[in-house]
C-alpha cells in the first residue's frame, strides 16, 4: 500500500500558479501601455519587478528546493532585518545586466517559474515537510515555507503594482489573501514592546473588510503577544480595513494617519490607538 498523495501540494500549487497568472495579467497591461519606466514605489520602476520576482523564486525557492538539508552551512545567509533584505536586493540588482530589457527580465521571471513548477511536479505531500533554507527572516524551515514565501510575496508585489497602476482587478482567492495577511500579522507579536507589555493586558481585533477573510485577534498577556484566527468579543480595539489598504500601509504606500482620517482605516477607540502603537511600535 503506498502512502503517496499531493492533495496539499496540489493546492499550493494551483494558488501560485494562480499569482502568476495575475501578474502575468499586469505585465501584458503595462506592456501594452509602454508603462515599463512607471515609478513603483521610491526606487524601483515598473521594469524592475519581474527582474526582482526572478531572482527571489530562483535564489530562495528554487535553490532551496534543489538543495533541501544539504544546503551548505557557508551559503546559510539570513536576512533577518530590513536593513540586512534591503542590501541583499541592491546586490541582486548590482548583477543584472546592463541594459537589460523589460522583455529579458520577463523572460527571466517566467523561466524561474517554470523551475519551481519543474520541482513541485514530482514532489508528494510528505516532501512539504523536507528541511529546507529559508534565507529571508527564517532561516531552517521546511519547503512548504518555501512554497509559502512564493505565495506570499507573490500577492504583495502583485497588490503593489496593481495599486501603482491604479487597478482593482484581478482579486486573488480569499484563501490565498487570508494566508498573507496571517503571515504578515504575525509580525505584531514579534514586535511586541515588552516593557510597555508588563502588567499590561490588551486585546486587538484586526477586522478586514473583504469577502470571506475574517478577522485576526492580537491578545498582549503576562508580557508576551499571541495572534490567533478569529474575531474574540468586547475587545479593547477593533481595527478595520481592507487588505489592499493594510498593504499600502505596511509597505508605506499610504501614511497610516492618512488612512485614518480618510476613513479608509476605522479605529474604535483612539485611545486604545495609542496604548497599541506603545505596544507594537513598528
Amino acid at each position: 500500500m503506498t502512502t503517496d498523495t499531493r492533495k496539499e501540494i496540489e493546492v499550493l500549487t494551483a494558488q501560485i500558479e494562480e499569482m502568476w497568472s495575475h501578474l502575468d495579467t499586469l505585465f501584458v497591461k503595462v506592456n501594452a501601455g509602454g508603462g515599463w519606466g512607471q515609478k513603483h514605489g521610491a526606487d524601483w520602476t515598473f521594469a524592475d519587478l519581474p527582474y526582482h520576482l526572478a531572482y527571489c523564486n530562483e535564489d530562495v525557492v528554487v535553490h532551496g528546493l534543489q538543495l533541501g538539508p544539504d544546503y551548505p552551512e557557508a551559503e546559510q545567509e539570513l536576512l533577518a532585518s530590513p536593513q540586512a533584505l534591503g542590501e541583499w536586493n541592491a546586490r541582486k540588482f548590482a548583477q543584472r545586466l546592463p541594459g537589460q530589457t523589460p522583455a529579458a527580465s520577463l523572460a527571466q521571471w517566467r523561466e524561474s517559474c517554470a523551475n519551481i513548477r519543474r520541482l513541485t511536479e514530482t514532489m508528494q505531500d510528505a516532501d512539504l515537510a523536507r528541511p529546507c533554507w529559508q534565507p529571508i527572516f527564517l532561516g531552517w524551515g521546511t519547503a512548504r515555507n518555501l512554497l509559502m514565501f512564493c505565495q506570499g510575496h507573490d500577492w504583495s508585489e502583485f497588490t503593489q503594482l496593481r495599486i501603482h497602476m491604479g487597478l482593482a482587478e484581478p482579486l486573488p482567492s480569499p484563501t490565498i489573501t487570508r494566508n498573507y495577511l496571517g503571515a504578515m500579522l504575525i509580525i505584531f507579536p514579534m514586535m511586541l514592546n515588552k516593557d510597555a507589555a508588563n502588567g499590561r493586558p490588551f486585546t486587538t481585533v484586526m477586522a478586514f473588510k473583504d469577502p470571506d477573510i475574517g478577522a485576526w485577534t492580537i491578545r498582549v498577556a503576562d508580557g508576551t503577544a499571541s495572534l490567533n484566527y478569529g474575531a474574540v468579543e468586547n475587545p479593547d480595539l477593533v481595527i478595520t480595513q481592507s487588505a489592499e489598504t493594510f498593504e499600502k500601509s505596511f509597505r508605506g504606500i499610504q501614511d497610516t494617519a492618512d488612512a485614518i482620517q480618510a476613513g479608509e482605516i476605522q479605529v474604535s477607540s483612539f485611545e486604545s490607538l495609542e496604548t497599541f502603537g506603545q505596544l507594537f511600535p513598528m
